[in-house]
């Protein structure tokens, strides 16, 4: 007679059928989704740094406004990390995605229909909780949903369309904001686009197999798991699943959960590197224009080169795919912020538009590189059942290093000037590359279950 401990141990998990499973249609269909859905998050996160010239100069707003302006999204992320990575992990990784996206359409829509600077401000921080909920699930959902050996290459993808979120908001800026008074808000209204990610994503994508496991619905995560062994076996034979018991329903876990070691230790190095590099990514971009308006360029002209510079962001996740899954994830992190850190400075001390346009466009391709390494980084460290608090709480500590940003870079471009500024982003940049590479762990590769256990 066969104990239940030898049918455990001789049966395959669904997890392992599932990690079998080569790259098919089915994925590339997911992927689209995801990627638009988290352009337009990136769109709604951008959208008034390319604005600010146009709003500041139309309410007459203060230096210290625009920077409480381009701090107001930072406070909604950081409760939207935390908070969005908590509710994933409870309720599901897709609910998740579903109702962050309507949250986050209306308050764009909000921004739009904003009065004044105070109502703005609201409307801010909450399309901030919002984007990053939704934006923290897509990435745990690639790293459960996706094969680990391409889950690199598939970040990357995604990536990729938010790479074009940035040029997409500088033109649509460009177009736009100047056309007439009050133009700049119909910018916002794009925003609300993630309406429609709603919808595709209630109806097309399937709840993470791993999310279900771990919370006792493996029969249906079998069901979903059989459907894509039935589909992928007509286009060849499936390679050989190692058996394994099947993992335990494991209760979703709590910010207490994560002060255990080793969960502990990576959130420290990890939330500590990134939200220094939160820091500098903010501090350059969120005043991007408004530094090159003030080496006496028009509005116009520095929408224009911002928007030159941001395609670089759609560069590096092209380079990012052919070697994401070659290298490890924190050594494209170190070598990506040290290239930044080398362009900011140089940025901060040039004086002539040619080299500025260069060493933005130099610190485009750089900052996604490494924005790409860390969103793939961060859900691979934490098992299944603290996976989107763990990397929620990481991005939300991060995010009071972009609140800090917003106003401390103010204070700093406005006494010291931009060649201090982009000095001191430079060298943070060079720390964070420290940080990653001689205290992180190694993930490129591995199972989740192996990373979690190791």
């Amino acid at each position: 007679m066969t104990s239940h401990a030898d049918v455990a141990v001789d049966e395959p998990s669904v997890n392992a059928r599932f990690d079998r499973l080569p790259v098919a249609r089915i994925h590339m269909a997911w992927i689209l989704i995801l990627g638009a859905g988290y352009m337009i998050e990136m769109f709604d996160n951008s959208v008034f740094s390319f604005l600010a010239p146009t709003i500041r100069a139309e309410w007459g707003l203060s230096l210290g406004q625009v920077g409480l302006i381009t701090s107001a999204v930072f406070i909604g992320m950081m409760i939207g990390a935390i908070g969005g990575g908590r509710l994933s992990d409870h309720f599901g990784r897709k609910p998740v995605l579903i109702w962050g996206s309507v949250f986050y359409s209306l308050t764009s829509l909000m921004s739009a229909l904003a009065p004044n600077f105070e109502v703005l401000f609201v409307s801010r921080v909450l399309t901030g909780v919002g984007v990053q909920a939704t934006a923290g699930v897509i990435m745990v959902y690639i790293s459960e949903t996706f094969p680990n050996r391409a889950r690199g290459r598939f970040i990357s993808i995604v990536m990729l369309f938010g790479g074009l979120a940035a040029p997409l908001t500088a033109m649509c800026a460009l177009a736009i904001a100047p056309s007439a008074a009050g133009a700049w808000r119909w910018v916002f209204v794009i925003g609300a686009s993630g309406f429609v990610i709603a919808v595709l994503a209630a109806f097309a994508l399937p709840e993470s197999v791993r999310w279900m496991t771990a919370n006792g619905r493996t029969p249906q995560a079998d069901i979903i798991v059989t459907r894509m062994e039935a589909a992928a076996s007509r286009r060849g034979e499936l390679p050989p699943v190692e058996p394994e018991p099947e993992p335990e329903a494991t209760p979703s876990g709590s910010y207490r959960d994560l002060l255990a070691p080793p969960y502990f230790r990576r959130m420290l190095v990890l939330g500590s590197a990134f939200a220094v590099f939160i820091f500098c990514l903010y501090g350059y971009g969120s005043w991007l224009t408004t530094v090159l308006v003030g080496r006496d360029l028009s509005q116009t002209e520095a929408l224009r080169i911002a928007s030159i510079a941001t395609w670089g962001a759609v560069i590096a996740p092209v380079i990012l795919f052919v070697v994401s899954d070659r290298i490890e994830r924190k050594t494209a992190i170190f070598g990506a912020v040290t290239v930044a850190g080398a362009a900011m400075i140089v940025f901060g001390h040039t004086s002539t538009i040619t080299t500025a346009l260069i060493a933005a466009t130099v610190i485009s391709v750089a900052i996604q590189a490494a924005t790409t390494s860390f969103y793939t980084y961060m859900p691979e460290i934490f098992p299944t059942h603290v996976r989107g608090v763990g990397a929620g709480m990481i991005s939300g500590i991060a995010r009071i290093a972009g609140i800090i940003s917003g106003v401390s870079v103010a204070a700093i471009y406005g006494h010291l000037g931009a060649a201090t500024l982009y000095l001191i982003l430079g060298v943070a940049m060079f720390l964070v590359g420290v940080i990653a590479y001689a205290f992180g762990p190694r993930t490129t590769g591995r199972t989740l279950e192996e990373i979690s256990s190791s």
